[in-house]
């Protein structure tokens, strides 16, 4: 596995104890998709929970789940 990044650049819809929901990339069409907290990097995982639900947020993502969402 990758130690290597994306940043990406959603809206954030749901926080959960081991994942966020945000909004699907646009390419991909509309919809909702489900990102562990264990692939976000730590710094902008702790960081998530300042945010609030509807807010445009960046953050690190693992390369390789990035590329999987089309967020790459």
């Amino acid at each position: 596995m990758s130690d290597d990044y994306r940043t990406v650049t959603t809206r954030l819809r749901a926080i959960r104890p081991n994942s966020i929901f945000v909004d699907r990339p646009a390419t991909r069409g509309p919809g909702e998709v489900s990102i562990p907290r264990s692939l976000i990097h730590g710094a902008d995982d702790r960081a998530i929970e300042g945010h609030f639900i509807g807010e445009t947020i960046t953050f690190r993502l693992a390369e390789w789940k990035a590329e999987e969402l089309g967020f790459a």
